[in-house]
């Protein structure tokens, strides 16, 4: 079998050969170490990378390096799925990149609105970040700007034009199409910034705006990626820490329930599988998600939060299909192989039996997760994961 016939076979819940092995992001940082260049596939250094390729006016390069370096790490670790994301349009305008402010700080602006962030790559944690904003400044004042514009264009038709944002993701398809299950991520969720959790209690109407773009973005988007190839959608949003969800359950079931309901609809419409993603402890979440919604999938599942894939199997195994958990918080760092093979014969163990299961990490491949550890995962994975 294939890796996209795993795919397929784990989200329709039958055995296949093999349990299959993905991961939402490889971090262009591990690539590197295994493919002995320096290569260009995610995470905060690629984010660096694209803004200062871009000043260089070497688009096409980093496009072509996106392509090579994604497709070649997945084919040499034999993943069952590869994630595809967009790239900067052909018709970028170098006036309208961000300004440099120093050697790993960069200031965007929208100066239609106003509006401006300062985003931080850290060389220590490999993350892009937002230090500063307009958004701290201004609070509720730019949040209602926001919802002006937002609201204005939910009267307008959404059309992606542009296709060479594409070009890179139809490049990986037609490299790998028939052997990979192809993945994407569009979710919607409410920003678990303080500011927009004020406005859920004293401006829920924006907060209905804004959700009502965002899920009308979203299916259009889905529309359009599936003419791409798109298999599943790694979507959902963030929401939880490892004591609970951030906002309450009648929260999410009045406000994001019915718009998920209309884009599972349109995933199901088009023969697309969608998995929710989120960190942290959501137990408080699962039957709105599993009973009610009937999302296919659950990843970025979080073993460090105390969630494991056993509970979840036991509870809902008939009804969705697991990625995960494989510690990236801690095993995956600092795990010895030993320990590494361990956890994920535990996993296949808890998961794996009748389909319904793909071995990931429990969120990515980041940027502290030394090379070796991703390839003692792997190598566990076919070793215990033979049906």
């Amino acid at each position: 079998m294939n890796g996209k016939e795993r795919v397929l076979n784990a989200f329709n819940h039958k055995e296949s050969d093999y349990v299959p092995i993905g991961d939402q992001l490889i971090v262009s940082k591990v690539a590197s170490e295994i493919l002995g260049r320096y290569a260009y596939t995610g995470g905060g250094e690629f984010s660096k990378d694209t803004i200062e390729l871009l000043y260089k006016g070497e688009r096409d390069f980093l496009v072509e390096r996106y392509v090579e370096d994604t497709v070649e790490i997945h084919e040499k670790l034999g993943l069952d799925f590869i994630r595809v994301g967009l790239v900067p349009s052909k018709n970028y305008s170098k006036d309208e990149l961000p300004k440099k402010i120093d050697e790993n700080t960069y200031l965007f602006e929208d100066k239609e609105i106003n509006k401006w962030s300062i985003y931080k790559f850290s060389p220590e944690s490999g993350q892009f970040f937002c230090v500063s904003s307009s958004l701290d400044k201004n609070g509720f004042e730019e949040i209602e700007k926001e919802i002006e514009i937002l609201e204005k264009k939910l009267g307008e038709e959404i059309k992606f034009e542009d296709k060479s944002i594409f070009e890179g993701w139809d490049k990986i398809v037609e490299r790998v199409k028939g052997k990979m299950a192809i993945a994407f991520s569009v979710g919607i969720s409410i920003p678990i910034k303080p500011i927009y959790l004020e406005c859920l209690i004293l401006k829920p109407d924006w907060i209905e705006i804004y959700l009502d773009y965002h899920t009308k973005w979203a299916i259009e988007f889905i529309k359009e990626s599936k003419k791409h190839g798109a298999d599943f959608i790694l979507g959902g949003g963030d929401l939880a820490d490892k004591n609970g969800p951030i906002y309450s359950p009648e929260i999410f079931r009045k406000f994001l329930m019915p718009r998920y309901k209309k884009i599972l609809e349109v995933c199901h419409n088009l023969g697309l599988y969608y998995v929710f993603r989120s960190d942290g402890n959501t137990r408080p979440l699962w039957d709105i998600w599993f009973l009610e919604i009937c999302f296919d999938g659950y990843g970025e599942i979080d073993k460090s939060a105390g969630i494991e894939l056993k509970e979840l199997k036991e509870k809902y195994g008939e009804k969705i299909t697991l990625l995960g958990n494989i510690d990236c918080s801690k095993t995956l760092i600092y795990g010895t192989k030993q320990e590494i093979y361990k956890e994920v014969e535990q996993c296949i163990r808890d998961a794996a039996k009748g389909g319904g299961y793909i071995l990931t990490s429990s969120n990515s491949i980041h940027y502290n997760v030394p090379a070796k550890n991703l390839i003692y995962m792997i190598e566990a994975g076919r070793k215990f994961g033979k049906y």
